[in-house]
C-alpha cells in the first residue's frame, strides 16, 4: 500500500521534474474514503511529456533513483522508491480500448494530499472508466463500490454517473455494468 506521505513524496518529484497528469486509478477512491494508505499503485493519465513521443523523457526515473518498466497497455511505468516504500506510478494514454475523454479530464479536481496539490479524476468519473473497462477485476471493483455507497460509506451522485456514461459510444453498456454492479442508474 501506498502511504500518503510517500504519494505526496513521489508525486512533488514528478511535478517538480516537469510532469503534468491526471490520478485516475484507484487512488481517487482511497482519497474519497480518506484511507491512510492510497492503494498499491498510482495510475495517472499523462499529458505532458508524451508517453509516445517523448518516452525518452520518462528516464528521468534513474536520475531519481526510481526504476523504470511497462503498463500492461506499453506505457511507461516508474518504480517509485521514496519514504522507504516502493510502488508502480504507471501512465496511461488513450491506447486501443483504453479511452479517457477530455471532458473527464478538464473536470478534474484539485486535491491536497501532504500538502501537495494533485489534479484527480472525480469519484463518480473513475468509476465510470471502471465501468467502460469492463474486466471482470473491475466488477468486482464497482459491486465493492456500490456496496461502500449503499451503506453511506462512499457518496456516489448517480446523476454524475449517468452525465459520465454518456461521454462514451457504448453509453449504454457501461449503464448496464453500473447496474450490474448495484449502481441505481
Amino acid at each position: 500500500m501506498v502511504s500518503r506521505k510517500a504519494f505526496a513524496s513521489a508525486i512533488r518529484r514528478l511535478l517538480d521534474a516537469g510532469f503534468h497528469f491526471t490520478v485516475i486509478g484507484g487512488t481517487v477512491v482511497e482519497v474519497a474514503l480518506k484511507s491512510k494508505d492510497l492503494g498499491p499503485d498510482v495510475d495517472v493519465f499523462a499529458e505532458d511529456p508524451n508517453v509516445f513521443f517523448e518516452e525518452e523523457y520518462y528516464r528521468v526515473a534513474e536520475e531519481l533513483g526510481w526504476g523504470v518498466g511497462q503498463t500492461w497497455l506499453g506505457t511507461p511505468s516508474l518504480i517509485a522508491r521514496v519514504e522507504g516504500e516502493e510502488f508502480p506510478v504507471e501512465f496511461y494514454d488513450n491506447l486501443f480500448d483504453f479511452n479517457v475523454p477530455e471532458e473527464i479530464l478538464r473536470r478534474a479536481v484539485r486535491v491536497n494530499i501532504e500538502g501537495v496539490r494533485v489534479k484527480m479524476v472525480t469519484l463518480e468519473d473513475h468509476i465510470v472508466l471502471k465501468a467502460n473497462a469492463g474486466r471482470s477485476q473491475d466488477m468486482d471493483r464497482l459491486k465493492e463500490l456500490a456496496r461502500l455507497a449503499r451503506k453511506g460509506k462512499l457518496r456516489v451522485d448517480e446523476a454524475r454517473l449517468r452525465e459520465a456514461a454518456s461521454l462514451f459510444p457504448d453509453e449504454k453498456v457501461i449503464l448496464r455494468r453500473l447496474r450490474e454492479a448495484g449502481f441505481t442508474v
